[in-house]
């Protein structure tokens, strides 16, 4: 009997990353000044994508026990990134207030530290293994990274001028003679981050939660309540944080939104584990038979 079987999010990883690799390459062959201007993150992203290519043919032909951990890191990343699409598409195609865009970045983050300590937390909640519990939050990020980075530059490349317009102040004060090479090194410059940036924190944001879930399955439900109501005053001066930086000079927000992404980062790692010790534990009723 074989070990295997077909693994859909596998061969989704694989298309993503042939797809991005095609639009890497198109960029800098259709805007070749991006490149002469910039061509670390044109390096960066080929090898980035390459990688995400063969992580998608190991994860193909993976057993079916790591397949069912990507599965469940998999359904959480492709949440993730249907947020994320959504959040991108908001910024480049609506004109939204400033008090509503200064909600939307910190609440994607949120969301992303959130969603990776659930890939996590479930993960070894189910298997028990703090090992599984990071493989299925790095393939959350993975998958996560994927979709946004081919979606961004797809929408980059096939709106040029609209993207020409929304990046014309930075544009202005780059020194590029050409608009559309300058939003191709923009693109690419922010595609090569994401694509090792996400799965870095999906780890590190996994890795928390994982740890606290082992930690807080042992404890008694009243020391979970007390972690608990620390931990929401810890995430409201989180968010009131990120709220003052927004008012500040940008020459004075790093401190603030520093803390700010920390205390969210804290918080949102643990709230998966935290409400798992927090909810009562079922209990069977057993009939005693006396004779």
């Amino acid at each position: 009997m074989d070990s295997t079987r077909r693994f859909v999010l596998a061969d989704a990883m694989i298309a993503i990353a042939i797809g991005g690799l095609a639009l890497v390459l198109y960029g800098a062959i259709r805007f070749p000044a991006s490149v002469s201007a910039a061509w670390v993150p044109f390096v960066m992203s080929t090898v980035g994508l390459l990688g995400y290519l063969i992580v998608g043919a190991f994860a193909r032909r993976a057993s079916i026990p790591i397949q069912s951990v990507l599965r469940l890191g998999g359904v959480v990343g492709l949440a993730l990134a249907a947020a994320g699409l959504l959040n991108h598409t908001l910024e480049i195609a609506v004109q939204l207030p400033s008090a509503l865009g200064a909600v939307l970045g910190p609440g994607m983050w949120g969301l992303m530290f959130l969603g990776f300590s659930i890939a996590c937390s479930s993960t070894v909640a189910r298997s028990g293994s703090l090992g599984f519990g990071l493989l299925s939050s790095a393939w959350c990020g993975l998958v996560y990274a994927g979709v946004l980075v081919v979606f961004a530059l797809a929408v980059g490349f096939a709106f040029m001028p609209h993207m020409e317009h929304i990046l014309a102040s930075l544009y202005a004060a780059s020194g590029m003679s050409d608009p559309e090479a300058f939003v191709t090194r923009h693109l690419v410059t922010n595609a090569s981050s994401h694509i090792f940036v996400a799965p870095v924190i999906a780890l590190v944001i996994g890795a928390l939660g994982g740890l606290a879930y082992l930690l807080l399955r042992s404890v008694r439900r009243r020391t979970a309540i007390a972690l608990s109501g620390v931990s929401v005053m810890l995430f409201i001066a989180g968010a009131m944080s990120i709220h003052v930086a927004a008012s500040l000079a940008r020459a004075q927000r790093p401190p603030f939104i520093q803390f700010g992404l920390a205390a969210l980062a804290i918080t949102l790692a643990t709230a998966h584990p935290l409400l798992v010790a927090v909810r009562p534990q079922r209990t069977v009723a057993t009939d005693r038979v006396t004779a």
